[in-house]
């Protein structure tokens, strides 16, 4: 079992530039490891984005066919704003919903019982699916760390253990696994190796059904490799940032 008993006081704190934290010992903040990744280019995104507000102009286009309404000038900016604005309404409620399955994960990996809203009953069976399936013993949940050498910070889901060998584990709530999600976990694997002084052999991404209970488990093939990529993302976040 990894002790992390010496872990200095680690605080969150949300700037402009995005999310960072405040490590004991260090008059620097650290950027977290998911603001850190916010520089890779996400086409993906870009065009879901695209897709968000065009779906919002058409319900609201659909919802007003047959009806007397004025074509105004204000009209079409009130429709332009509310299209604008929904991908970002999207997002935020599927952040919450992503926030409340993982502190539910968390409660029950903490041992509680904790009541289960009917919303949040999909993606809860998902993960316990997938905790029948992986045969991993569970040590650490939703812990923070950082790296002292690199300087940077974040929270890690879970460490796991199969026999010998140590496994992060990091929880996805979306439709799909992003290439950068192995950098990210690949990132909190390493800290902990810092942190602890033991290796941490694997590392997995596990995507929780949310509509129907299913999981995707995806283990980072090469973890030194992704930590390359990982440093180097940090080195253009830092060259952006000034």
């Amino acid at each position: 079992m990894v002790s992390l008993q010496a872990t200095p006081t680690i605080t969150r704190i949300n700037l402009p530039n995005g999310r960072h934290y405040q490590v004991e010992g260090f008059e620097e903040l650290f950027p977290s490891v998911t603001n850190v990744l916010g520089v890779i280019a996400k086409p993906a995104l870009v065009a879901w984005a695209r897709d968000t507000a065009l779906e919002a102009v058409r319900e609201a286009l659909t919802d007003h066919t047959g009806m007397m309404v004025a074509v105004t000038p204000e009209w079409v900016s009130s429709l332009i704003e509310e299209a604008r604005a929904r991908p970002d309404q999207v997002r935020d409620g599927a952040a919450d919903f992503g926030t409340q399955a993982h502190v539910l994960i968390d409660e029950i990996l903490s041992g509680e019982a904790p009541e289960i809203p009917p919303e949040m009953s999909t993606v809860v069976a998902s993960f316990e699916g997938w905790r029948r399936y992986s045969g991993l013993d569970i040590h650490l949940t939703e812990t923070l760390v950082y790296s002292a050498k690199y300087r940077y910070a974040g929270a890690m889901d879970a460490l796991a253990s199969r026999g010998d060998t140590l496994v992060a584990l990091d929880w996805k709530t979306g439709n799909r696994i992003y290439p950068e999600f192995d950098l990210q976990v690949a990132a909190y694997a390493k800290a902990i190796e810092e942190m602890s002084g033991q290796r941490v052999a694997e590392a997995w991404i596990v995507r929780l059904g949310k509509r129907v209970p299913e999981f995707e488990a995806r283990t980072v093939k090469d973890l030194d490799r992704a930590f390359d990529a990982f440093r180097a993302a940090l080195f253009l976040w830092r060259a952006v940032q000034g």
